[in-house]
């Protein structure tokens, strides 16, 4: 897809005749129409020194640090399962001493996806009770773990691929296990070997790796700003839980633990707790 981008300007007049020489500017570019589940980059640009921005996207807020740049850049997505196609609002406003807001559109369209249908052991596509509570505390430690935005981005475009394989299954697809419909696929599946080295997609810090019921053994790293990769599948953990690790390190070995069908990485990128396509962001705009 052909993205358009959109630049804004807000320019605040000034208010006393004293102050003739401009009038004060933020500079927000950012893609005009983007499809459902892609991420996008946006970037703010000012005519002074940033303190703090506060971003408003998707019923979310976001504080990006300015340190003191007069340019900054930030992820945003948005959710294939999450979001809902049409026209949102993206606000930013510049804190401190010299208050300024700019307000813009985004359309967010509609992406076909295609099915994908699964065969997988019957306690995998319809978990037994004895298993729900475990499933339930699961997944409320990773909405937990999600929900933290950390205020220091370690973040750096393009992403690293974590392996070398291509995509067995694409961010989207329309899943059914043992032809039953569940959610759409919130990630990307690489193909891996069982061992294969599994690399950090960027640097950032380790918050949770564990042993999971539908992800097996899992490695969630926090890159700051509220995006995180998750690498799941895993056969065996490299790092541990609070270790910084650095783009293209090694943070576990492929397996095919949890509800697989065979070995392979699954990899998934989240922003704002809304899971986005990892593949759009391998290589530089252009590529």
């Amino acid at each position: 897809m052909t993205m358009r981008f959109l630049v804004c300007f807000l320019l605040a007049a000034a208010l006393f005749p004293a102050w003739p020489l401009h009038a004060a500017q933020l500079r927000l570019e950012c893609p005009e129409v983007i499809g459902i589940g892609l991420p996008f980059v946006v970037r703010v640009e000012s005519d002074e020194p940033m303190d703090k921005l506060l971003v408003e996207w998707g019923g979310k807020k976001l504080q990006v640090p300015g340190a003191g740049e007069r340019s900054v850049e930030f992820l945003l997505g948005s959710d294939v399962l999450k979001s809902r196609p049409g026209s949102q609002t993206l606000r930013v406003t510049r804190l401190g001493l010299s208050p300024l807001a700019v307000e813009t559109y985004i359309l967010v369209e509609k992406r076909d996806f295609p099915e994908q249908r699964l065969t997988v052991p019957p306690d995998m596509a319809t978990p037994p009770a004895a298993v729900q509570e475990r499933i339930a505390a699961e997944n409320a430690l990773v909405r937990e773990t999600l929900a933290r935005v950390s205020p220091v981005s370690h973040l750096s475009l393009p992403l690293i691929r974590p392996v070398p394989g291509g995509v067995s299954s694409a961010y989207g697809l329309r899943r059914f296990f043992n032809d039953l419909e569940r959610n759409p696929h919130r990630g990307l599946d690489l193909e891996a070997g069982l061992g294969d080295p599994v690399r950090a997609a960027a640097a950032g810090q380790v918050v949770l790796a564990a042993d999971h019921y539908y992800g097996g053994r899992s490695v969630f790293i926090d890159h700051g700003l509220g995006v995180y990769s998750v690498y799941m599948h895993l056969d065996e953990f490299k790092v541990g839980q609070g270790a910084m690790v650095e783009a293209g390190q090694i943070i576990g070995l492929a397996g095919k633990t949890g509800r697989v069908t065979g070995p392979h990485l699954h990899l998934g990128l989240y922003v704002l707790d809304l899971a986005v396509d990892p593949s759009a962001l391998f290589f530089k705009t252009g590529q």
